[in-house]
């Protein structure tokens, strides 16, 4: 399978937006108040660059230095580089940046040879540039280099085009990626656009993800795999109407879930009520959680798909671990799971990484064989605790706005994308 990587520069290989850079320091008069006005996108990295071409002062020599001085590159690039090299995969770099910086960084790390594409610059003489876009769009022409355009370009010769960056010119060709690698605000845009995408800090964990073989999955069961609002609505009605308290409405439930019991009670109750508080809600659910909970839809079929494909199954949740192994019984798919973790089971609930990490020791697999998937920023917190990727769920009880900040190494868009996301892997 012939593979190609587009990779962003500016944010991404550099750890510095290097145009930014180079213009905050050599740019002069109120080069600012345009980019802001490019950043918030009334205008395009284009029409920003000829507007202040013209107000930059800087020597070859001062720029030289700048760069030199200034450069700091993904410690992982090598470690990327010869990834890609050993499986055959052909790197190319897309940048909206400069060639006078690529060129000179790419050589000085011994990387020359890569292929890349970006805006050029030329010295007019007593510190004057001249820009030129030789890979603009006559689509649009708002990137000076349009990195769509060149994925499409590329498009024939590669049955796989995986493309990773982290700003607003990768916008475009995230759309038509077979694969995307995003972090800052290209992340946030695949989330809101509908965008498949896999979160990264660095490039080594890109070479991680490519590498990962997913040999297990630990499942949250509130909001991820049941349904179970309307019993735990019912349980805290019971103590609300004990301690003649006000409870909020069915549809607010979902923004104090997530956590324990203790944490969803705090908010509205005296630290000498909390065990009482929490004493009544036990009793309550434990008459009605059977009858009042349920499978979300298609998460059954779901579970079948992953264990036919020998995936080891677990769950970690801060329900009581009594209550969860009943329930999965009473639904019939307690048999497809190696471990039943949930409260009690473990010293500290999440987002304390306890249950995560016996649930991993109960699959007998390492952490980087094993995925965390849930529905709330408990989860993500404690399976980044324990070390292993989370994929959120997007359609749970937390919204994405709450979902986004914790950055997961994924976030789906509903349980059902996990069969198909895990075979891509």
């Amino acid at each position: 399978m012939r593979h190609l990587i587009l990779c962003d520069f500016d944010g991404t290989i550099s750890m510095r937006d290097m145009g930014y850079e180079l213009l905050s320091t050599f740019a002069r008069g109120n080069w600012e108040e345009i980019d802001r006005q490019y950043r918030e996108g009334q205008i395009g990295s284009r029409e920003a660059y000829g507007q202040i071409a013209g107000m930059f002062e800087g020597t070859p020599e001062e720029v030289e230095s700048f760069i030199l001085e200034r450069s700091l590159i993904d410690p992982f690039f090598g470690k990327f580089h010869d990834y890609c090299l050993r499986r055959g995969i052909d790197l190319k770099v897309v940048s909206d940046g400069f060639d006078i910086y690529i060129s000179r960084l790419l050589e000085y790390h011994g990387l020359h040879h890569i292929p890349f594409f970006s805006n050029r610059i030329s010295y007019k003489g007593e510190g004057g540039i001249h820009m030129e876009h030789p890979y603009v769009s006559g689509d649009c022409g708002l990137c000076g280099t349009c990195k769509r355009a060149i994925l499409r370009e590329e498009r024939p010769y590669y049955d796989l085009i995986t493309y990773i960056g982290n700003g607003y010119s990768d916008r475009c060709a995230a759309q038509e990626a077979d694969g995307v690698y995003a972090k800052e605000v290209l992340f946030e845009h695949c989330i809101r656009a509908g965008i498949d995408c896999t979160y990264f800090d660095h490039l080594g964990e890109v070479v991680d993800d490519l590498s990962k073989k997913t040999k297990g999955v630990i499942f949250d069961l509130d909001g991820t795999i049941i349904d179970s609002y309307e019993a735990i609505y019912i349980g805290l009605a019971q103590v609300f109407n004990h301690f003649s308290v006000p409870l909020f409405p069915f549809q607010e439930l979902g923004q104090y879930l997530g956590g324990s019991l203790e944490e969803i009670l705090k908010p509205f109750f005296a630290p000498h009520e909390i065990e009482e508080a929490k004493h009544i809600f036990r009793n309550k659910y434990r008459d009605i959680y059977l009858d009042k909970t349920s499978l979300l839809e298609g998460a059954r079929e779901i579970i079948e798909e992953l264990s036919r494909q020998s995936i080891r199954l677990a769950v970690a949740s801060n329900k009581s671990g009594k209550f969860c192994r009943e329930l999965l019984s009473h639904l019939g798919i307690d048999g497809f799971f190696s471990a039943i973790r949930g409260g009690g089971d473990a010293v500290r609930p999440k987002p304390f990484p306890d249950l995560v990490n016996a649930a991993v020791m109960d699959l007998d697999l390492h952490p980087n064989e094993v995925v965390m998937v849930g529905d709330t920023v408990e989860d993500i917190r404690a399976g980044k605790a324990a070390g292993i990727d989370v994929y959120a769920i997007g359609n749970g009880y937390h919204p994405l706005e709450r979902l986004i900040p914790e950055r997961p190494r994924r976030i789906l868009r509903e349980l059902g994308d996990l069969p198909r996301v895990l075979r891509a892997g």
